[in-house]
């Protein structure tokens, strides 16, 4: 029969490997890294009793809903932007629309797209985030929201978003470092920009244009109230915890097919964080010839219990506390799957801490890609064909892991 295990017990090791990134994009350079920039998605390397000796998969998986519509838009192109026309997609908390004042014909930015730009990096930056489409006509619907009526292409779109980058430091103060520009080509030299504006960890950010401190409210950029503005002024700096997983190279013992992977908690913040928490669920296992445990690879300074029989919830030990870019590996996962398959995998992360909102991750696969997978790795096992490269993406294929927006 299936089985979901207890927590066990062993020793974590901190040691310098050399690594893939894929969330990044690019191969970090041979050591330990973690990145403040609040756009960065953190590396770390961890080594559990030669577990992950090589590791090859990390990244945030719980997206801000700002970086969720930006991420979709990147991935989607053209497709994306047609579908706010035809939806008459409506301007929200998250997504805003602007046209150009000459639709990014002039070698410098205009003065109404600089206005334009300052109030939204500041409204968006002192909320909860946002994005900004230049090159989409939004005007007043008939029961007066603000929709998507018509894409009024920029001109050289890779130029307009050069142009938006370079002005970025001079919009705020103090400046938003987190800002992330793209442009979209969409033929003949045409094309739009997406601009994400993440929630800041700096704030309060004043608009240099029209000195004035912005919030998000509805559809619309509107000073920040006198004692909401005191507030952030008086607030302490914030932490801002989030999750990471660490998926070690899979192997095959006699018929089953053996994945770990950590759960890495890191401090984006610039506050230090405390009262840390992680929960990990094992909701359905694929066969009954499989396998779920649990490892608290720290026990002096993470305190729970097992719940359930399927749950471990884990709390950091009074004291102990998470730096501003400092990670954390409070749970191993260790997996343990054979045929037959009937069953869909299900797995529940979630962490968080007494001052960071919590972030959710779900790991969904369906029996018939857990089987596919398996079949392909026990192939290529019995051959030893493949890199550990391969094993990474097929172990990733049964988890139903993938980096965020594909």
């Amino acid at each position: 029969m299936a089985t979901i295990m207890g927590a066990m017990v062993t020793v974590v090791t901190l040691v310098t490997v050399s690594a893939y990134c894929y969330g990044c994009g690019h191969e970090p350079s041979r050591g330990i890294q973690a990145s403040n920039a609040s756009n960065a998605r953190p590396f770390v390397a961890f080594i559990c009793n030669d577990v992950f000796t090589r590791i090859s998969q990390i990244w945030r998986w719980s997206m801000e809903r700002a970086e969720e519509i930006f991420e979709r838009i990147n991935n989607q192109g053209v497709e994306a932007i047609e579908v706010f026309i035809t939806d008459r997609k409506s301007e929200e908390l998250f997504l805003d629309f602007k046209r150009s004042r000459n639709n990014g014909s002039d070698v410098r930015l205009a003065d109404d797209d600089r206005k334009n730009l300052s109030k939204a990096i500041s409204g968006f930056g002192n909320s909860e985030g946002g994005v900004i489409v230049w090159g989409i006509d939004g005007s007043r619907d008939y029961d007066g929201a603000d929709v998507a009526r018509a894409i009024v292409k920029l001109e050289n779109p890779a130029r307009f978003a050069s142009l938006i980058q370079n002005a970025i430091s001079g919009c705020t103060v103090p400046p938003h470092t987190g800002v992330r520009v793209e442009p979209i080509e969409m033929g003949n030299g045409q094309g739009v920009v997406v601009v994400l504006v993440p929630k800041s960890n700096a704030a309060p950010h004043q608009s240099v244009s029209e000195k004035h401190y912005y919030i998000r409210a509805g559809s619309s950029f509107v000073p920040t109230p006198h004692d909401v503005l005191a507030g952030m002024f008086g607030r302490r700096p914030q932490s801002h915890v989030f999750h990471n997983f660490i998926l070690g190279v899979p192997e095959l013992v006699g018929s089953a097919m053996k994945i770990s992977f950590g759960i890495a908690v890191h401090n984006e913040g610039p506050g230090i964080a405390s009262d840390i928490f992680a929960i990990c669920r094992g909701e359905s296992l694929p066969g009954d010839n499989c396998e779920f445990s649990i490892e608290i690879p720290d026990q002096k300074n993470w305190t729970g219990g097992w719940e359930f029989e399927r749950q471990l919830s884990l709390i950091s030990a009074q004291g102990y506390r998470l730096p501003p870019g400092a990670t954390a590996q409070p749970i191993v996962v260790h997996l343990s799957i054979a045929p037959p398959f009937s069953e869909d995998l299900g797995l529940f992360v979630r962490v968080g801490a007494g001052t960071s909102r919590r972030y959710d991750s779900y790991l969904k696969q369906d029996a018939s890609a857990v089987e596919s997978q398996y079949r392909i790795f026990n192939t290529m096992s019995l051959t030893g064909a493949f890199s550990k490269t391969e094993k990474h993406r097929i172990a990733e294929g049964v988890l139903g892991l993938k980096p965020p927006g594909l």
